[in-house]
């Protein structure tokens, strides 16, 4: 199942909240007039705001500097024609690579692209580097499962082992015991870090949302600003299922989960919907709600990945849901269309 993820601009700066003063020196041999580089971030300081930059190449060369409050990821992309930002935002096949804004200069030296770029100068973004060349040697996911704990091990002191190593070994919805001892094995500097108290507190979220635990309470405002509670579907199965009106893969899902919802509606089957639509977008969620023909109670606080029920739930990426039996207690998550349809019939039989 394809998922809209929360990752690169909402992700969580991997410092402490301290002023960062960088510099990027870029030299690229292949890279020339009209060609420009854009440097595209995002971070959170009192609401998310985004920041983007660019430069002319001359010669092979360009540069990057300023200030953000933290450490952020931030994203290099190539428009080789110089025209501008939209021309390559969300194409395939973009030069680009991601680096960290951090204190110091990083250098940035290659022969035909961005991609295939080196870093130097800077110890986190040399780190990233190092990182990417050791795990890009895998053939497999459990190879690369191998490399992210070899990194870990042997790097307990970089924030790189936690923001990439450790994060792409526990995924978005799980961090087993396994993961927990390798973040336990970090530097008390990187555990205590901004992105390593995120990190435990999303563990102990995650806790609070496995298969056999009550399913927290909330309450949403539904279509019509009318409070919905989910202790009010107690005694029935219901399906948590948390979409947005602007989520492709969620949008692409919706017909299978209609289907599925109208065979088994009167089987004591119901699902609530938790859109993780924005501000000022209710009339978009409302279309989508019609559009797609979704019939079930539908709540939303209409504040996207700031959701608080997203919170409660470890939420960090879209199409997800909960299955829930009639005690409140979730028996099931993450199901794609096909998981649905069999656990579906496995607790009412086939329609």
């Amino acid at each position: 199942m394809r998922k809209f993820i929360l990752f690169l601009f909402l992700i969580a700066p991997v410092c402490s909240l301290a002023q960062q003063n960088f510099l990027i020196k870029g030299k690229i041999k292949n890279i020339q007039a009209p060609a420009k580089v854009y440097l595209v971030y995002r971070y959170e300081v009192k609401g998310a705001k985004s920041h983007w930059d660019s430069t002319v190449v001359k010669n092979g060369e360009f540069e990057f500097k300023g200030t953000v409050i933290d450490t952020v990821v931030a994203q290099l992309m190539v428009d080789y024609k110089g025209v501008n930002l939209d021309d390559i935002w969300g194409k395939d096949n973009v030069d680009t690579k991601l680096i960290y804004l951090a204190n110091g200069t990083t250098i940035i030296s290659g022969n035909d692209s961005i991609r295939n770029s080196r870093f130097s100068g800077n110890k986190l973004n040399e780190d990233y580097y190092r990182y990417i060349v050791l795990t890009n040697t895998a053939k497999s996911d459990s190879e690369k499962k191998v490399l992210d704990k070899k990194f870990i091990r042997e790097n307990p002191n970089s924030y790189i082992s936690l923001d990439l190593a450790l994060k792409d070994l526990s995924g978005v919805n799980t961090i087993t015991a396994e993961d927990e001892t390798l973040f336990r094995s970090l530097s008390a500097t990187v555990r205590f870090s901004k992105a390593g108290v995120e990190y435990e507190k999303k563990s102990i979220t995650l806790k609070s949302v496995t298969n056999g635990s009550i399913a927290p309470e909330f309450t949403l405002p539904d279509t019509n600003n009318n409070p919905v509670k989910l202790s009010s579907f107690r005694g029935k199965y219901v399906l948590i299922d948390f979409w947005a009106s602007w989520c492709g893969p969620c949008r692409h899902a919706n017909p299978s989960i209609v289907k599925e919802f109208n065979k088994y509606k009167s089987k004591n089957f119901t699902i609530l919907g938790v859109s993780l639509d924005n501000t000022g977008g209710k009339d978009v969620w409302l279309k989508a709600i019609h559009k797609d023909g979704l019939t079930w109670a539908q709540g939303s606080d209409l504040k996207g990945w700031n959701s608080g029920v997203a919170k409660l739930y470890a939420v960090h990426g879209i199409p997800q849901n909960f299955l829930i039996d009639p005690d409140g207690k979730i028996i099931a998550q993450n199901l794609d269309e096909d998981g649905l349809e069999s656990k579906l019939v496995e607790l009412f039989g086939k329609m």
